[in-house]
């Protein structure tokens, strides 16, 4: 038990630092807060924290409220108490209670009895059966079926808070603490003549606050009541356990926090901005809440930042350079105030001897001295002294930068050169250096093998007695070595650093702005930048950035030149525009946290028509299958978004990606929104993603969109446009095809009449007057001769080949079976070997498989060829008997024909032969090919002749002719 002994001494000890504030962020009805009284705090699984006060409902995502009333559904404005249970908000009234809907509006249940105003005061839930508490009408239960309120008898009435705890409800009460288990209430032993003003349960135990001034420890399995610590000045209210298992109690006076190792007060006196507070809450991200009676919402920033300003005693607000000596004395330079010192007990001394503002302070061991714009200052904790240009040999009284350059010297530099300064006699001395005649030396670093001095204009690098001046185009304002050996340059125009010899700009927001850098602080494998936006945090190695605005605890974004200081390697001193800020960079990562930022989709404008709340809840469910579909005319799309993100909601970074129309995703910024213009019909899916400022976490929102395509281009248009062109074509081809058909009919006609007159001509050259002639005379020839049997194989031959001839005139295409035209071929070789006895032989070769009785050729198309062989061909030879062959034989998609002869050769024949043979012989092969090429254009039969041709041996000696034709086997038969 902690008794008030004990924390007096503690709010004594506390009361000893000076003026140490911490920082709040306050929100009030000038940020968007409906009415400053905040009664209750809840936060849905979205991350949305939901703000009661008396004036109406707030939902907050960290930076902008949205407020809800009774315009909304409310039962009115006055709100009570807020819980989800569940997934659901209950909202509790002074006349009844609401319930908020998925699409943002509220259905509202008045008590039944009209003239009961008691507060609502807590919610819990047994079975599924909702309990209400209130502060004056007892308990009620939620009648969902008839959707009412109804009480319920013998309950405790004045009931302040409650809470669940294994199935049952526990109620902290005027008049003692109950426990009720959806059937009746029981008085907890010893709890009878306590009036409880708050519970909550941990571990399994009871918390509860009293305006007893005590607070109490309930052990539910022992039933015994316990007190934690009482107080005469604290009236406590209420009381919330954080996620280290800290406690805290909000009281009129202030908020009181008791941990493992020691207690917290926070009041007015500390920076809190009411000590009266109705409500302290800790959110998922485990930030606090704090709940004021009129001064809002205010979110405490955690102890890793404090400040010192006017208001907390200091002479000024704008601090410009400070130094913590050997002794813990803490010497602060102001813009308007001079100089002071801080000693370790927290008295505050002027010192007036300095009455020009100094820019630069250094100290080691019993030294202390000032660069001031009136002369070198210096302090032996005995006195102080001056040092000028006339008696010092200073080279300007501006003094612009002091460093100390080993055990026993400082370097001191002016606005027109620099001088030495002997520590131990404390006075300056005329002894060399290579940065001596370089002036306006503000910062300087140095490691194991340089030395880096920087002016506004440019750096100087020292090796040795070696000097190399890096010239910059922007002031150059400070400059830090990281652990790399890479030098960081803070100028008025940004962040460089350097790399491999040259310097690179770093952008510290991704909108490549102004960025004034005020100064730079490695702390181990950090770099801190003070800029006039805030503090920056960068990895050295990952260049990973953080960014500490005023919702990390920054009483002012504004820092102000080299005006840092790293105190034991954990604290960092730094000026600011409104106060001298600390921060305790061994708790910081309390704000670097890995809670995962998250997305809540607002609002969808579709051509500046907003979609319905209920759409766009849908749309915004994780689980949801459903995809967004607009029209092809809807030329504008918009999405807004809320980034949630408590600790740091000023560090967030959006960008989005719509896959199927963009490649990549857009430059990150502060903006929620996406807007797409003139989007193609298709499909889409559209990301939008949030970065919590560290670059390492994000949360992704996606959705399907569909843009439909217009009329034009839809399928049933193009099915209909074709259907109407497939019908125009066919219409138009079908008039074509019938003039087509009309004029082939017609040349149809033309091509018989002259195929028929051709095989006429072909049977009129078949039977010339020069063959009938000849072979009557053979005829009569034998008669004479007596030889009647010749006679009559002649004249029987003779009688077959004129009735064949005249049979195939009546064919009605024209064409004959292969057989009939061979047989045609005998009978007229027969004929003519009669006729010229021992003038030549003749053979026809017919190859297995050639199916003469099947194939179709045209009818005497061959008799002029063999005629020609036998005219022309071998009755011209005088030294040898003439032969002739007729080969028909069987290809892969053709049947071939050969003619041929061992005569004299065409070309001997063309010149030797008789004028009336030659026309005998030209009119019968005119009329064959002729022939062939009507067939073909009338039947589509392919034919083709080869020839003819001389054919030589290969000594090259005459042969005799050959004539082939090549007949196509699918227009045979």
């Amino acid at each position: 038990m902690r008794l008030i002994l004990v924390l007096i001494v503690l709010l004594f000890f506390s009361g000893t630092v000076l003026a140490q504030r911490f920082s709040f962020i306050q929100y009030n009805t000038s940020k968007g807060l409906p009415q400053s009284q905040v009664n209750t705090i809840a936060q849905d699984d979205a991350g949305y924290l939901w703000i009661g006060t008396y004036g109406g409902l707030a939902r907050f995502d960290g930076e902008n409220f949205k407020n809800f009333g009774r315009n909304n559904g409310l039962l009115n404005n006055r709100i009570t108490k807020l819980q989800f249970i569940n997934g659901v908000l209950y909202i509790g009234h002074p006349q009844g209670i609401s319930i908020k809907k998925n699409d943002n509006s509220f259905t509202s249940i008045p008590y039944s009895d009209p003239n009961i105003l008691e507060d609502v005061s807590g919610f819990a839930e047994i079975d599924s059966t909702l309990y209400i508490g209130t502060n004056g009408a007892g308990l009620f239960v939620l009648n969902a079926k008839k959707n009412t309120l109804e009480h319920i008898k013998g309950s405790p009435l004045r009931i302040r808070s409650l809470t669940k705890v294994n199935e049952k409800i526990y109620l902290a009460t005027r008049t003692g603490l109950y426990s009720f288990d959806g059937e009746k209430s029981q008085l907890i032993d010893h709890s009878n003549d306590i009036s409880f003003s708050g519970v909550t349960q941990y571990n399994g135990r009871l918390l509860a606050t009293s305006f007893n001034r005590t607070f109490y420890n309930v052990d539910l399995t022992k039933g015994k009541i316990s007190p934690l610590i009482e107080d005469h000045y604290f009236l406590f209210r209420n009381v919330i356990v954080d996620h280290n298992g800290s406690k805290w109690i909000n009281s009129r006076n202030g908020i009181l926090v008791l941990k493992e190792t020691d207690t917290l007060t926070i009041t007015e006196e500390l920076g809190l901005p009411s000590n009266d507070i109705d409500v302290i809450f800790e959110d998922a991200e485990n930030n606090i809440w704090i709940g004021t009676n009129g001064k809002g919402l205010i979110r405490f920033t955690d102890e890793i930042f404090t400040y010192y300003n006017s208001s907390s005693g200091y002479p000024s607000d704008i601090i410009i350079a400070m130094e913590i000596d050997s002794y813990n004395n803490k010497w602060i330079s102001t813009i308007d105030q001079g100089v002071f010192k801080v000693n370790p007990q927290g008295k505050i001394e002027k010192i007036d001897f300095i009455t020009s503002p100094v820019w630069q302070i250094a100290s080691d061991k019993d030294l202390v001295l000032f660069a001031s714009n009136y002369g070198l200052i210096s302090y032996n904790y005995k006195k102080f002294s001056s040092f000028y240009i006339e008696e010092d040999n200073l080279p300007s009284n501006r003094i612009r930068g002091i460093h100390s350059i080993d055990d026993s010297t400082f370097l001191i530099s002016t606005t027109e050169g620099g001088i030495l300064f002997d520590k131990a006699k404390n006075k300056t001395i005329n002894a060399f250096h290579p940065l001596n005649k370089a002036p306006n030396l503000r910062d300087f670093e140095n490691d194991e093998k340089s030395f880096y001095a920087a002016a506004p204009s440019g750096i100087y690098k020292l090796i040795g007695d070696s000097i190399r001046r890096k010239q910059f185009d922007s002031g150059i304002n400070c400059i830090e070595l990281d652990d790399k050996g890479s030098l960081w340059v803070g100028t008025e125009s940004g962040l460089f650093i350097e790399n491999k010899g040259e310097f690179e700009r770093f952008y510290l927001e991704k909108e490549e702005g102004l960025e004034f850098v005020n100064f730079l602080q490695k702390y181990d494998s950090i770099m801190f930048v003070g800029t006039n936006n805030g503090l920056y945090e960068i990895n050295i190695y990952n260049h990973t950035i953080y960014r500490y605005g005023i919702t990390a605890g920054l009483i002012d974004l504004e820092t102000n030149l080299n005006s840092n200081f790293l105190e034991k390697n954990r604290y960092l001193w730094f000026g600011t525009a409104s106060g001298l800020m600390k921060m305790d960079l061994s708790i910081r990562s309390s704000l670097i946290k890995n809670t995962l930022p998250k997305l809540q989709l607002t609002s969808i404008i579709v051509n500046n028509k907003e979609l319905s709340n209920k759409r766009v809840y849908t749309l915004s469910q994780k689980n949801n299958d459903e995809k967004l579909s607009i029209k092809y005319a809807d030329k504008n799309l918009s999405f807004k978004f809320d980034g949630i993100y408590m600790t740091n909601p000023g560090s967030l970074r959006y960008s989005y990606f719509l896959e199927g129309f963009s490649s990549e995703w857009t430059r990150a910024t502060k903006n929620p929104n996406a807007s797409f213009t003139n989007l193609p019909p298709g499909q889409y899916t559209f990301k939008f993603k949030v970065s919590n400022g560290n670059n390492q976490t994000f949360s992704v929102f996606k959705l399907p969109i569909e843009v439909l395509p217009p009329f034009y281009l839809t399928w049933w248009f193009f099915a209909i446009v074709g259907g109407v062109i497939i019908f125009i074509i066919l219409t138009i081809d079908r008039a074509r095809t019938k003039r087509l058909d009309n004029k082939n009919y017609q040349m149809r006609l033309e091509f018989q009449n002259k195929l028929s007159k051709l095989e006429q001509q072909s049977l009129n050259a078949s039977m010339n007057r020069h063959f009938i002639f000849n072979a009557l005379n053979s005829i009569q020839y034998y008669i004479n001769t007596s030889d009647t049997k010749s006679a009559n194989k002649y004249l029987s031959r003779f009688a077959k080949l004129i009735r064949k001839n005249l049979d195939s005139s009546y064919h009605e295409d024209g064409m004959v079976a292969l057989s009939d035209e061979i047989e045609r071929l005998k009978l007229y070789l027969d004929l003519e070997s009669m006729r010229f006895i021992d003038r030549f032989d003749y053979a026809i070769e017919i190859e297995d498989g050639v199916e003469t009785e099947v194939l179709k050729v045209p009818a005497m198309f061959l008799q002029p060829f063999v005629e020609n062989s036998i005219i022309h061909g071998v009755l011209p030879l005088k030294d040898r008997k003439g032969k002739i062959e007729i080969i028909i034989s069987d290809h892969f998609d053709h049947i071939r024909i050969e003619i041929k002869d061992n005569g004299v050769g065409i070309e001997n024949s063309q010149t030797n032969k008789k004028e009336d043979l030659d026309n005998h012989r030209s009119q019968g092969m005119i009329i064959a090919k002729g022939r062939i090429e009507l067939l073909q254009k009338i039947s589509e039969r392919s034919i083709e002749m080869i020839g003819p041709h001389q054919i030589k041996e290969n000594n090259r000696l005459l042969n005799g002719t050959v004539v082939t034709f090549k007949i196509m086997k699918q227009y045979l038969g």
